[in-house]
């Protein structure tokens, strides 16, 4: 999986609450021209250890490295990149908005299970892709033993 470049904003809170730091990053987008069909989220906590108002985030979307100069001047967005490199990847169907939602809640039981099976560690931070033309969520875990 990879290499990606994001565009993004950081965010700070419940997991389930990131929708509007999406909705910004693809406001500044389409003013810039860009077009993006894969939002993105870098969840750096877990939430099972760290109380929800402080988990920590990336919230944003895929997009062609050719573009990152037409944000250059944005202070609003930041920009990196994904490095490329096997991983443990499971797809979700992105059926409406609830896929969202339930997935998380399906997937990463069955990640954690699997990463604990084969020797893997449970690495954080843990990469949600939301591809709208495949509809589908890829959630995605660094593999490390």
């Amino acid at each position: 999986m990879g290499p990606y470049t994001i565009a993004y904003v950081n965010f700070v809170g419940n997991y389930g609450k990131v929708w509007p730091s999406m909705t910004k990053v693809y406001e500044i987008l389409s003013g810039a021209g860009i077009i993006s069909y894969t939002g993105v989220g870098i969840y750096y906590d877990d939430p099972a250890v760290i109380s929800w108002e402080l988990l920590r985030s990336d919230i944003g979307a895929i997009i062609d490295p050719q573009d990152t100069n037409k944000l250059f001047d944005n202070k609003d967005i930041q920009i990196k990149t994904l490095t490329a490199g096997n991983k443990i990847v499971v797809e979700f169907p992105l059926k409406n908005t609830f896929s969202s939602m339930i997935g998380p809640m399906r997937v990463y039981p069955v990640m954690t299970k699997y990463m604990e099976e084969n020797g893997y560690t449970n690495e954080i931070p843990m990469i949600e892709l939301y591809d709208m033309q495949a509809k589908k969520i890829y959630y995605i875990a660094e593999v490390k033993k």
